[in-house]
């Protein structure tokens, strides 16, 4: 019996706890770490995976406990592409700058383009 008092003072370990109190807790986390492996190397910056125990008494006895966990990755992603427009007196944005002078007497965008998307229906003079 002393032999069992002995092998009870020594703390639990992590992995006996999840098998045990929060089983396919584990195969979760390993699942996650994959996938943030997988964008990091995808996007080459870090990321993070965070494993969250939470413990309150579930009576006033103190002899039950209720066992929570949150697994929370944080992958990180890739940067997207920028685009430059320009803003025109009634505040639509453009790809060409409404203040610049244009390069031909008579500016093929401005030919029947759609002042919105700025998308040319049919060609000038084609």
């Amino acid at each position: 019996m002393a032999e069992n008092t002995e092998e009870r003072k020594r703390p639990q370990g992590l992995s006996e706890i999840l098998a045990s109190i929060r089983p396919g807790a584990d195969v979760e986390l390993g699942e996650e770490m994959s996938k943030l492996i997988d964008a990091v190397k995808d996007t080459g910056k870090a990321g993070t995976l965070t494993y969250t125990i939470s413990v309150k008494l579930a009576d006033g006895s103190g002899s039950a406990v209720i066992i929570g966990d949150k697994i929370a990755p944080k992958r990180p992603e890739k940067d997207r592409a920028t685009s430059i427009a320009y803003v025109d007196g009634d505040n639509y944005l453009t790809r060409t700058d409404p203040n610049s002078m244009p390069l031909w007497d008579e500016d093929i965008r401005d030919a029947g383009a759609d002042p919105r998307t700025g998308e040319i229906k049919e060609a000038p003079n084609a």
